[in-house]
């Protein structure tokens, strides 16, 4: 056998065994947000008080919780296995879920720069998906892996869309449209082990379907 195709070979099975074994992220990720209004009627302050300035959010095995400190949606969770994501507001005990399996607004091309930028210490690139509506930039680095097979219904604002094309979470997000530019960027990420009912629904909290 030529020794180069063994070498060839050898180096491929070695990557390819790295890629598979990979474990995807679980732990939780602390972005700081900040925000330009573009509309006249509610000020950029406003934003952030009603969005809030710190969003903490954990991941794994296809779920999600994200706790923000703004006064209006506190608290979001999805759960993979029903496809469902439930929000709830600072004026309400109630969840209210919905289908994750719905578009809100449509993507019209992609764009993607490698090592774009630096964030945490790590090189990231940018992938940005421009809609109808405006765009949205994602920075990410494979360091933080996501299985995105786990969010494949999961079409609400275009999150397996990105996914399948990054595979990762995501440690700076850019939001920007007619009425608001939104900036989201990761200040820490700790992978950590989660409890397996971290993400599940508590007996206590009324859960409604939104209307």
């Amino acid at each position: 056998m030529n020794i180069n195709y063994l070498l060839l070979s050898l180096l491929f099975l070695a990557a390819t065994g790295k890629t598979y074994s990979q474990k995807a992220f679980e732990g939780e990720i602390i972005y700081q947000n900040s925000f330009q209004s573009k509309n006249s009627t509610i000020s950029s302050e406003q934003m952030r008080l009603l969005l809030g300035d710190e969003q903490t959010c954990f991941i794994k095995s296809g779920n999600y919780k994200s706790l923000t400190n703004g006064a209006g949606i506190t608290v979001q969770l999805y759960i993979s296995e029903t496809n469902r994501l439930y929000n709830k507001t600072s004026r309400s005990d109630t969840l209210y879920w919905f289908d994750a399996n719905v578009q809100s607004d449509a993507i019209v091309s992609y764009e993607l720069i490698k090592n774009k930028e630096k964030i945490l210490g790590e090189d990231c690139d940018a992938l940005t998906l421009k809609t109808q509506g405006g765009q949205t930039t994602y920075f990410y680095t494979s360091k933080y892996p996501v299985d995105f097979t786990k969010y494949q219904m999961h079409s609400y604002r275009n999150w397996n869309y990105y996914l399948a094309k990054a595979k990762s979470v995501p440690l700076k997000i850019v939001i920007d449209n007619e009425q608001f530019k939104m900036e989201s960027i990761a200040r820490k990420i700790e992978a950590k082990q989660l409890p397996d009912n971290f993400f599940a629904l508590s007996a206590d909290i009324p859960i409604k379907k939104t209307k």
